[in-house]
């Protein structure tokens, strides 16, 4: 039986000032909502993500517990959600939709914001659904040579390119949950103005002292391929980097561009096919003797040959089309003019390095002191609060150019993670210990998790190297659902700046 709102009056009042941050507890998943005063007193509610990892345990309790989080969710609100931002189409940002669609059919979405990348029309959008399907193509190539000759190795891949993705999505099709929350919302998107650009600065309807910038993903498609940031010597002299190479290769797409020819290690001249290799050409009799290419006596042992070897990459590959869709991450900074000095909220969504790069050198003209132009690196130094981008992995907040721009001395970060499953299940690092470390020290330890959730009335117990009046001030703002009987089943948490 599902759970049902019996009235529309809204349970989570919002601040005086400034925004509550809910964040849900999905185990491994995204789902912010965030409560704010309009000037006549009434509440404003946004809802960022709403999503579990279609592989976290098993489906009935996905589903059980996203049914208790949109039940949630329409109780806090009464049942309307001013603004809906979907940041990408990853099931552990979208699945909420999926399996709680009939308590969300209850409730009213008044906006829907979606980055400029879910646009089919745009022409970037359109050289970005050819790279991508190009590079699914290239894998689904990989695993079909791969599996039989190796079927572990071929489930394995699989596995990855499944690991976050709605099918649709593989298919370079929109996603049901798109289609349904397009449809359900008033406001349609068919212009390019319809959907979120960055450089843009948007207001919360009827809130005063309150401001949203829009800071990705960027408009080139570049960035959105950098998943890391290294430093790279004489790049002019790469003509190809090694996975579009690859790609190129499985193909068989040569000919069409010639920077492949460019990469290759040795020049065509050396090339000899497998089927040349057990035929009669020149060097086949080198190939037969050593490679066993003959299964008659006197060929050589064929654990010698290397067919599949070179389809190595195919996994490196796979991991890089699930990063293209996180960089294509609709990112927001909400700044609260009220506050003095003003303070902003990050929430990075799973923005990767070419994400992260474009936003210091972002301007947005006259929102600064006197009409002046503020720029995205000011906003990141007036960070209070950080929404740890891909729950806590290693290349989803950069550091020079990200952390330790955000000086202020009160961050707070929060992570919606659940790490015994992340490393137990799948085998990642979520949270990476490197910057879990660093954003202790960053925040003195002022990190809230979804999988550290308090129970009962008691707050988090003080850190020894924390100022006993700061550690109290940051509880002070902190509430939780105080309903769960053990751990790990705790709905939510929330903190207001």
């Amino acid at each position: 039986m599902n759970p049902k709102v019996k009235d529309n009056q809204p349970a989570l009042p919002p601040p005086e000032s400034g925004v509550t941050v809910r964040m849900y507890n999905p185990g491994f998943g995204d789902c912010f909502l965030l409560a704010f005063r309009a000037e006549d007193g009434s509440p404003r509610y946004m809802l960022i993500d709403c999503g579990v990892h279609h592989q976290y345990h098993n489906g009935e309790d996905r589903q059980e517990r996203m049914k208790r989080i949109a039940a949630d969710i329409a109780a806090a609100t009464g049942k309307h959600l001013h603004i809906v931002a979907v940041t990408h189409e990853h099931t552990d940002h979208l699945y909420g939709f999926k399996y709680a669609r009939e308590i969300f059919d209850d409730i009213q979405i008044d906006d829907l914001w979606l980055a400029w990348t879910e646009n089919g029309a745009d022409p970037v959008t359109k050289q970005l659904k050819q790279l991508y399907g190009r590079s699914v193509a290239a894998l689904n190539h990989a695993i079909a040579r791969i599996s039989p000759m190796n079927r572990a190795l071929a489930a394995k891949l699989q596995g990855v390119l499944d690991f976050e993705m709605p099918s649709a999505e593989l298919k370079g099709e929109e996603t049901a949950e798109l289609k349904y929350l397009r449809g359900k919302c008033p406001h349609k998107l068919q212009d390019s103005d319809d959907y979120r650009h960055p450089g843009e600065v948007l207001a919360i309807p009827g809130v005063k002292g309150v401001k949203v910038y829009v800071f990705g993903p960027p408009r080139n498609i570049g960035l959105i391929k950098k998943m890391n940031e290294k430093t790279e010597l004489y790049p002019e002299l790469a003509a190809l980097d090694e996975l579009e190479a690859f790609t190129m290769a499985l193909m068989d797409i040569s000919e069409e561009d010639k920077r492949f020819a460019q990469s290759r290690p040795f020049a065509r001249f050396f090339e000899i096919t497998r089927e040349q290799a057990g035929s009669n050409h020149p060097f086949s009799g080198f190939f037969r003797q050593y490679y066993g290419f003959k299964k008659d006596t006197g060929h050589g042992p064929e654990w010698r040959r290397i067919d599949a070897d070179w389809l190595a990459p195919a996994e490196q590959l796979a991991l890089k089309i699930n990063s293209y869709t996180n960089n294509t991450s609709l990112v927001i900074a909400i700044e609260i003019t009220t506050a003095r000095p003003h303070k902003v909220l990050l929430f990075a969504a799973d923005a990767q390095a070419g994400n992260w790069l474009s936003w210091p050198e972002l301007e947005f003209p006259g929102e600064g002191p006197e009409g002046k132009s503020i720029t995205g690196a000011e906003l990141l130094q007036r960070t209070v609060f950080y929404k740890v981008g891909h729950h806590g992995s290693h290349n989803a907040t950069l550091k020079s150019k990200g952390l330790e721009m955000m000086s202020n001395i009160g961050l707070v970060a929060m992570i919606p993670v659940d790490e015994k499953w992340a490393k137990e299940a799948q085998g990642w690092e979520h949270p990476a210990k490197n910057l879990l470390d660093c954003l202790e020290k960053k925040t003195g330890r002022r990190i809230i998790r979804t999988d550290e959730i308090p129970l009962g009335n008691k707050p988090p117990a003080k850190p020894n190297e924390a100022d006993a009046d700061d550690w109290r001030s940051f509880t002070e703002r902190l509430d939780w659902d105080r309903s769960a009987a053990g751990a790990g089943q705790s709905l939510w948490i929330q903190y207001t700046v």
